[in-house]
């Protein structure tokens, strides 16, 4: 199986248990939504990140810092996406590629505080928007070089 051969694997997969589990999340208490986005969330987790999703931001800080020392930073929550993917679901695994690879894969370069300092911003009922995060957080993202 080659590597193309594998992502659209984790694709496929991905969106055959946003079509499969969607019923049961529409049914279910907050507890158990909560958890099957949980669940949900991992999967998106381990979908693959490109060059493309790249925003082309990095924070002040993060520029001024050792390449190696740098986070990647998605800029919507596993959480949030997986909510959003229930709510609107995908017709499509080239929709929910779409998505992911223009919204809910797009990341930015932070460091590793920052990181650690959005993920209180980026909770369900919290979050707003990725842009809001990072001012909450005190978070300027400029232009990578």
């Amino acid at each position: 199986m080659t590597r193309g051969d594998k992502i659209e694997s984790k694709f496929k997969v991905t969106f055959e248990l946003i079509k499969n589990l969607r019923p049961t999340w529409l049914e279910s208490n907050d507890y158990d939504k909560a958890f099957i986005e949980t669940v949900l969330g991992a999967t998106i987790f381990y979908l693959p990140t490109n060059k493309d999703s790249f925003s082309g931001m990095i924070s002040e800080n993060a520029s001024n810092i050792d390449k190696k020392l740098r986070v990647k930073e998605h800029q919507y929550p596993r959480k949030i996406s997986s909510k959003e993917l229930f709510i609107n679901p995908p017709k499509s695994v080239e929709e929910l590629k779409e998505l992911y690879y223009n919204t809910y894969g797009v990341w930015n370069w932070v460091t590793k505080t920052e990181n650690t300092s959005l993920r209180k911003h980026q909770k369900d009922g919290e979050f707003k928007s990725p842009e809001k995060s990072y001012n909450d957080c005190g978070i300027k993202l400029i232009q990578l070089k």
